[in-house]
């Protein structure tokens, strides 16, 4: 099989925290990808209207397959490609690592719906006020809500708070030092796309709870962890300085320049 036809494509971009949970996996694991960012103006004539009802990234083709929501997308590749490192085949931690990829949905990434999105978003406030520019009404109403909270950044704290709370508590307790073992899985890589952002973004600081402090400082210790987040740190503080569509354009536009720079393809 050719390079062209094994390479897995990925349709995402550097500013979807699933998406980069993917796509920093398959760097660290060394498998080739393409990556194609969405045309936010045009989703409903791109390719992923053919892949994914919910016009939504991450989603993967290979070969001829296609999948959608980033934690089957993990387990899948890690299943296909016997990444035993990243989805360990103990029983037990196998299902912690499952245990928390559900946590994961209702919880864990209310950090970014709840926190990160609506600081994010300003800049596209008039598209998402149209309902337009989200064809997942629920998420648009998750968004259209926060949006409308007299202090967003105070009931996003509230709720952030709460999940590092559970976190501490369940998966960081006593000496452990990752999620579910004595090694990072996809659980952690899932889970750092969306607290380590709040930190870049001058959003959320974790002085208060040193196990996640402790854990973010190991997570920036993987492979490719500086390419995989340039766009964090190039969108930079969005509470000083909010966002625009300029900004988040220039940093979406660093984020792909520095994939390409370790081998990923860029593709439409």
């Amino acid at each position: 099989m050719s390079e062209e036809r094994s390479r897995l494509i990925v349709h995402g971009s550097p500013a979807s925290q699933p998406s980069r949970a993917v796509y920093w996996t398959c760097l660290i694991k060394g498998l080739p990808i393409e990556l194609r960012p969405p045309d936010f103006a045009d989703l409903g004539r791109s390719d992923l209207a053919d892949l994914n009802p919910k016009l939504q990234v991450p989603t993967i083709v290979d070969g001829d397959f296609a999948l959608y929501e980033m934690p089957a997308i993990l387990i899948y590749l890690c299943e296909k490609h016997g990444w035993d490192d990243l989805y360990p085949s103990d029983l037990e931690t196998r299902a912690r690592v499952h245990q928390y990829l559900h946590f994961h949905h209702t919880s864990t990434r209310l950090a970014t719906l709840k926190l990160m999105a609506p600081h994010v978003t300003i800049a596209f406030r008039e598209m998402l006020e149209s309902r337009g520019g989200l064809r997942d009404v629920m998420q648009a109403d998750a968004l259209q809500a926060a949006l409308r909270e007299p202090n967003v950044l105070e009931s996003g704290h509230n709720i952030v708070a709460s999940v590092a709370c559970m976190i501490e508590a369940s998966y960081l307790r006593d000496s452990a030092a990752f999620l579910c073992g004595g090694s990072a899985s996809i659980a952690d890589i899932a889970c750092y796309e969306e607290l380590a952002q709040l930190v870049w973004a001058g959003l959320f600081d974790f002085a208060g709870f040193p196990k996640l402090q402790r854990w973010l400082g190991e997570m920036t210790r993987l492979p490719f962890h500086e390419e995989a987040h340039r766009y964090n740190v190039a969108l930079g503080d969005i509470v000083v300085e909010p966002n625009t569509m300029k900004r988040f354009l220039e940093a979406s536009a660093v984020g792909q320049a520095a994939l390409e720079g370790v081998g990923v393809r860029m593709g439409r």
